[in-house]
């Protein structure tokens, strides 16, 4: 297995000859967008990514599915990873959450943008969690997830997800979350069940402390949940990724590298930069 690294959440990850990509974002550095409700003040939510991916979508080749933690956050699914999920000649199947693949099913809106159509009929894939499906030589299992506090919109639209390699590892890909108690039960079954050669942590602890109402809400891991989360799965080895590159992420990459090293975890830990690959 190898995971190369194109910038906030996303992965190209080769098992064999099958291909998969995570969160599709590859809009130019400055792009800005507005993650709150059509409702809110711009001010409130808005964020730029502030980094130059290091691959051009045109150059990655055919995907035999993407796996999307969600489609209504540009830091997820920009308009660029959009067109390329769009495009069924690159892109097989898109595995996500069933709110996401209900919107991403519908015909493709006339303005485009996230959370909107992309008329991807049957080629989107919604999960429950726990339920699964197959890739290739991939079992995928969507693991749960809540993307920030209870009382936040839409908060539990968003998934993580468990690849098991027939033969070969597993990886747990976190997607946007925090702590909470199921997620901390399912993490502890998961190392019950079979150990997790890999995890895929999404960091960042992103936070929005101009929104009225969610000033001190934390909508990712914190360097402190990210490694509760690698010790309850005692993962061999740890991949921080959504760590740096916009905005509205408040924790430096700085603290967290040193929160790992701290925590006796650095020798476990893989920093990847832009366009680096990791080997399993």
């Amino acid at each position: 297995m190898e995971l190369t690294y194109l910038g906030t959440a996303t992965l190209a990850i080769r098992v064999g000859e099958t291909r998969l990509l995570t969160d599709p974002v590859f809009d130019a550095i400055g792009s800005t967008y507005d993650f709150g409700l059509w409702c809110t003040p711009r001010s409130w939510f808005a964020s730029e990514k502030r980094y130059e991916t290091p691959a051009d979508p045109a150059s990655l080749g055919r995907f035999d599915a993407v796996l999307l933690s969600h489609d209504h956050h540009a830091d997820n699914l920009d308009l660029a990873g959009r067109a390329l999920v769009a495009d069924e000649a690159r892109v097989a199947q898109v595995i996500t959450t069933v709110p996401s693949a209900r919107r991403l099913a519908k015909p493709l809106a006339k303005r485009d943008g996230p959370g909107r159509g992309l008329g991807l009929g049957a080629r989107a894939v919604g999960l429950a969690p726990d339920a699964r499906t197959r890739v290739g030589p991939l079992t995928i299992t969507a693991i749960v997830a809540r993307h920030g506090p209870r009382y936040a919109p839409q908060v539990h639209e968003v998934t993580g997800f468990v690849v098991d390699v027939d033969d070969g590892p597993r990886v747990w890909i976190s997607g946007d979350t925090v702590m909470f108690p199921a997620l901390a039960a399912r993490l502890t079954e998961l190392r019950r069940e079979r150990p997790v050669d890999l995890a895929v942590v999404h960091c960042g602890a992103v936070g929005f402390p101009h929104a009225l109402g969610f000033r001190h809400a934390r909508f990712t891991f914190d360097a402190a949940e990210a490694i509760a989360a690698c010790r309850l799965l005692d993962a061999k080895t740890i991949l921080p990724i959504h760590r740096s590159g916009w905005a509205h992420f408040q924790q430096p990459e700085t603290d967290l590298r040193s929160a790992f090293a701290a925590a006796g975890l650095e020798e476990r830990a893989r920093f990847l930069e832009l366009g680096a690959t990791l080997t399993l």
